[in-house]
């Protein structure tokens, strides 16, 4: 059986464009010797501070919260992040010295590089990028939720 489907051109160039990206932060958390987990915790933790809830970092994130508990135990038990008690059964997640440490060296200066990306992006340009892509999100996720 011959299976045979179009794939439209600007989808190959879009998905094309995305895994390049990806790969780009791969090879960054690469060079850091940090999994896409541990940075999207880590960095969820210095944008919503300290105190902060696992909850609160699958809500901002894409990861779900069963590789979020995961990667939280990795990062208490290598010393990174210790979790206090709030009201039950919430864990509050804050930096060890070690964990602020470790964001200073790894994290920030990711995200110094994405700022300087962003710098040279003009606010057009950025506005433009931003309403096309939210457009396209828009529509793709009509289109999957006639999958359910």
């Amino acid at each position: 059986m011959e299976l045979k489907c179009k794939i439209n051109e600007k989808v190959k160039y879009l998905n094309n464009m995305l895994c390049e990206i990806d790969n780009l932060y791969q090879s960054l958390l690469i060079n850091k010797g940090l999994s896409d987990s541990e940075y999207v915790v880590l960095f969820s933790i210095l944008e919503l501070g300290e105190g902060c809830l696992q909850k609160d970092i699958a809500n901002n994130s894409y990861i779900n919260k069963k590789t979020i508990n995961s990667t939280i135990k990795k990062l208490e038990k290598n010393g990174l992040i210790t979790l206090k008690a709030g009201k039950y059964p919430n864990m509050h997640i804050y930096l060890t010295q070690n964990g602020r440490n470790y964001i200073n060296d790894n994290i920030i200066p990711i995200i110094e590089v994405e700022n300087k990306v962003m710098e040279s992006v003009l606010d057009k340009e950025f506005e433009s990028l931003t309403n096309t892509y939210s457009k396209y999100i828009k529509i793709f996720k009509e289109e999957v939720k006639k999958f359910s």
